[in-house]
């Protein structure tokens, strides 16, 4: 029996009415998804062509010297000023999105909530393609991809490689954060498969923060998803504090 990995929603998530599965609260579950776990590699098929295909944008830089940038007609701007930002993946979604949309929908502006509770890379870059299907009803500028937490405890990570790739080539060139797991205690390689198999996307690092958690000891709590939401706005080129009505320790 492999270890207790795979994590269930555990936060409500605010105004979901965009997602494929609308987050509910509910207890976390220790029971192990042995279709995600036992499941052979997935098959990966090519993107298909057509009239309804969002047009690449330029390869955004991996870079971590400052800001990601989007590339505009005039020129590259933080990322943070997109207009467009779709954020996807499993329930640790919410836990950053419900603290950034507000942000852009202040101005006008569009932050897309496409969550999927206990998903994995399998489903989102494997036969599913489910980051292609978001890609194209959504057409974002910049995508955030809350991914892996699923996944820390596989004994087999090497497995998921190709995934992730197709994950990378479905955001099309356009700049792209991978959130990284806040892993609460050592994965079994996933993490380096990860980092290995990026791409033009860039890494945010979330096992440097320090998030409270839930009690499930897994998932940040609201202090710790408003952290979690700062760190995330600072690499996007935010400039403005992150707004929150519940007043998060310091």
């Amino acid at each position: 029996m492999l270890a207790q990995w795979l994590l269930p929603v555990a936060v409500a998530c605010a105004g979901c009415e965009e997602s494929q599965a609308t987050p509910r609260a509910q207890s976390p579950s220790s029971d192990l998804d042995k279709a995600s776990a036992d499941a052979p590699g997935p098959t990966i098929r090519p993107a298909e062509k057509g009239d309804g295909d969002p047009p690449p944008a330029k390869t955004a830089s991996p870079s971590s010297d400052g800001p990601l940038l989007l590339d505009l007609d005039g020129g590259s701007v933080a990322a943070a000023k997109a207009q467009r930002i779709l954020h996807v993946g499993d329930s640790m979604v919410p836990l950053v999105g419900n603290y950034l949309r507000p942000i852009l929908q202040a101005r006008g502006d569009t932050y897309s909530i496409n969550s999927v509770t206990s998903s994995s890379t399998l489903e989102w870059g494997g036969e599913k393609r489910l980051l292609q299907k978001a890609m194209y009803k959504f057409d974002p500028q910049v995508i955030l991809i809350s991914l892996g937490s699923n996944e820390l405890f596989d004994p087999t990570p090497e497995r998921r490689a190709a995934s992730i790739r197709q994950i990378v080539t479905d955001t099309r060139g356009r700049p792209c954060l991978w959130l990284g797991p806040p892993a609460w205690k050592k994965d079994l390689g996933f993490i380096q498969v990860l980092k290995k198999n990026l791409g033009h996307c860039r890494y945010l690092d979330s096992t440097r923060l320090n998030l409270p958690r839930m009690a499930d000891g897994r998932h940040p709590d609201w202090t710790g998803g408003y952290r979690w939401a700062s760190a995330t706005w600072k690499e996007l080129g935010g400039e403005s504090a992150v707004p929150t009505g519940n007043a998060p320790k310091p």
